[in-house]
């Protein structure tokens, strides 16, 4: 059987629990009927019968007698022959037979026996009675054997008798029998209203069970339209479809398939929805923190916005910086700072409150949306400030990772927006503006966006992506300044990078020196400058007046801390054919602080190439004679911040002094920077400096310039 036409089986169960027994009933109840009632009509049919035969049976008595007496009579008067009175008497005794016949039959009938059987056996010997003596009477009359009067009177005293108790038993008869119908008839109608109680009440029965059979049939199918429902709607939770599962237990056939149908698309549903959680969970949430990621969070603002355009109230964007992370990352591993990256999230839920949402960007960037803050400008900036004073209370707590402490600081930028007029783009550019000026100020900062610093960073943009431009074109120029010892001859130069820039012409190195050492530009450039520097070295070892020029380079802390620094130094030498002996590398401070050791070995590998080093802008910085007297420095340089004033400040010359015989007692060459006056350079010579460098000698020129400038006789000191 096809499931529809089982389905349909099981829609027609209740109507056939109903509809057969009810025609089954009905029938059966219509024959005990029929039976009864003619039943009814046997009984008093059979009692009709039996007072039309008593009624017959005392009238044919009664004439029977009355002939008799005639025939009595007749043949007393001898009117009648002695054949004659043979005839009569055997007609009168043939009538008798009959007669008794009627008697023993209307004796047995069940009208009479119903009375009394006591009135039947009477009615029965007051007939016998009657008959014996008219026998005896006819053969005492025919056989002249005794008096026939005297049985006459007999039989006359006995029909009497006979007569007057068929009258009682009649009457009796009459009344039994309207008894007996009246009974019957009370029986037929008991009889009909019992069964008609009973069809009712069996038909009562048959309903319920019927309404019982639908309620449940409607109840599993309740059930089975719930669970496709709820299993439809991809809104609401997979139900657990226990009562789907009791039905695919407890039942067989198509309800059974319906519900393994359910179950399976259950399990199917509850796999799709599991595999659109994660793929959501991947698209809109960092899998490190769970936090939402960058592409929720501009969802997020962009619902802010219109939020608080509706509200006409300003809401705060809170951009959040891990102040130096990548240190704290290098010191203690990548596994202890995704812990700490997990800390920090939990620390912001904490924080998060109605209207606010959270999520993590990047690394160790965090952003903050809060809404509603305040219709005046004024107060929701005062209350984003104290939201975000809140969570650098929070961040900076101790930290506690493999048992130890840690402490970290944030930088924050914070934009107020309240429009859909602004950009979630620009929003996110503004904050991330403000938290890069908090950096730039100072660790552990708040700053909000200011339109004229953005302007700036703009700018900034700009330059960067022009710089990463000129790298690739080569864009970018050597030139060179010269170096003197005392006597101001030339002894090497330093060289300077510049920027020539095909629309804005030179730009400084102090505009996009800092932009490539904070971008990391600073690594390629620093390779460009590596290998045209050794180049040049080449061609001046190759000319008679510049053979022994030694030139300087700057190597910058991220250039120098390169794992195959070394290697590229070497390959430099070796591509141009400089001599190693030649090139100088002018380290600042800033190169050796925090990885001494490994500052230490990697200049004592390039010592061995034959490379000299030189401290860069010595003074400026936080050197400690501990570990610089551990460097294998072969000279230090004094900054020129130190020399511009040195005739008329009396703490510069101090200083100047103090790093000079500091570099003499260390075995160290001092040269300084920045030498511009006649007076600076006879100062630093009676003090004993052994090199300089500054305009009063040399301008940075191109290696033309520098070879011209190292044949022209060198100035006197006066």
């Amino acid at each position: 059987m096809k499931p529809s036409q089982s389905l349909f089986m099981v829609f027609l169960l209740p109507i056939l629990m109903v509809i057969l027994p009810v025609a089954l009933l009905l029938g059966l109840a219509t024959y005990m009927i029929k039976e009864q009632s003619l039943q009814n009509y046997r009984l008093q049919s059979n009692d009709l019968e039996t007072l039309v035969q008593m009624a017959t049976f005392d009238r044919q008595l009664g004439d029977l007698h009355q002939r008799m007496s005639e025939v009595f009579s007749r043949a007393e008067a001898t009117d009648l022959g002695t054949m004659q009175r043979y005839a009569e008497y055997g007609r009168i005794n043939q009538e008798l037979s009959r007669i008794g016949e009627s008697v023993d039959r209307l004796s047995s009938s069940p009208l009479i026996l119903d009375l009394s059987q006591e009135s039947a056996a009477t009615l029965q010997r007051a007939f016998y009675e009657y008959r014996r003596f008219v026998n005896m009477a006819n053969e005492a009359a025919t056989l002249n054997q005794g008096d026939p009067v005297f049985y006459l009177q007999e039989a006359q005293r006995h029909f009497t008798t006979f007569n007057l108790f068929s009258q009682q038993i009649f009457e009796a008869l009459t009344h039994r029998a309207s008894d007996r119908h009246r009974e019957s008839y009370a029986d037929l109608n008991q009889s009909r209203n019992s069964t008609l109680w009973l069809g009712l009440g069996l038909f009562a029965l048959l309903i319920s069970a019927a309404f019982l059979a639908a309620w449940r049939i409607n109840q599993r199918l309740v059930t089975v339209g719930d669970a496709i429902l709820a299993l439809s709607d991809n809104r609401r939770a997979l139900p657990d479809l226990q009562a789907i599962e009791r039905l695919s237990q407890q039942h067989s056939g198509p309800l059974k398939r319906i519900a393994l149908s359910l179950l399976s698309f259950r399990d199917t549903e509850q796999q799709r929805r599991e595999a659109e959680r994660q793929v959501h969970q991947l698209a809109y949430y960092d899998t490190l923190t769970d936090l939402p990621n960058w592409r929720l969070m501009k969802e997020h603002l962009q619902h802010s916005l219109e939020t608080n355009s509706q509200t006409n109230t300003y809401g705060a964007l809170v951009y959040l910086d891990v102040d130096e992370f990548k240190r704290i990352n290098d010191v203690i591993g990548h596994r202890a700072g995704d812990d700490l990256l997990i800390q920090m999230a939990t620390r912001l839920k904490t924080l998060e409150q109605q209207g606010c949402k959270m999520g993590r960007l990047s690394g160790d960037e965090f952003v903050l949306i809060v809404d509603g803050l305040d219709a005046d400008k004024l107060k929701a900036a005062e209350k984003a400030e104290f939201l975000a004073q809140q969570i650098q209370h929070a961040l900076t707590q101790p930290y506690c990772l493999d048992g130890h402490h840690q402490y970290l600081n944030v930088s924050q930028g914070l934009v107020l927006f309240k429009g859909v007029d602004d950009s979630v783009d620009q929003l996110f550019q503004y904050a991330n503006s403000a938290v890069h000026l908090a950096k730039r100020d100072d660790q552990n900062t708040i700053r909000f966006y200011d339109p004229a610093v953005q302007a700036q960073l703009e700018t900034r943009t700009e330059l960067e992506r022009d710089l990463r431009l000129a790298i690739e074109r080569e864009e970018f120029v050597l030139v060179y300044q010269m170096q003197v010892d005392s006597q101001g001859r030339a002894i090497g130069a330093e060289a300077l990078i510049r920027w020539q820039h095909p629309i804005q012409g030179f730009v400084s190195p102090g505009t996009f020196i800092p932009l490539a050492e904070e971008t990391g530009l600073i690594i390629p450039m620093g390779t460009w400058v590596l290998h045209a520097a050794c180049e040049q070295l080449a061609l001046w070892e190759a000319a008679a007046h510049t053979k022994d020029l030694v030139l300087a380079v700057n190597v910058s802390a991220k250039q120098f801390q390169q794992p195959h620094f070394v290697e590229e130094v070497a390959k430099a030498l070796e591509l141009s054919g400089a001599s190693p002996h030649k090139l100088k590398l002018e380290l600042t401070e800033s190169t050796v602080i925090g990885q001494v050791e490994d500052t230490i070995a990697r200049m004592h590998r390039l010592k061995a190439l034959g490379i000299s080093f030189a401290m860069d802008d010595f003074g400026t910085g936080y050197s400690s004679l501990q570990y610089l007297k551990r460097l294998p420095l072969d000279q230090i340089k004094i900054d020129q911040s130190f020399v511009r004033d040195l005739h008329q400040d009396a703490d510069d010359m101090a200083i100047v002094e103090t790093i000079i015989a500091m570099g003499r007692s260390l075995g160290l060459n001092v040269i300084a920077e920045g030498v511009e006056t006649m007076e600076h350079w006879r100062y630093l010579n009676e003090h004993q400096c052994h090199a300089y460098q500054g305009y009063y000698f040399c301008r940075p020129v191109t290696p033309e310039e520098m070879a011209k400038q190292c044949l022209a006789p060198p100035p006197v000191l006066t």
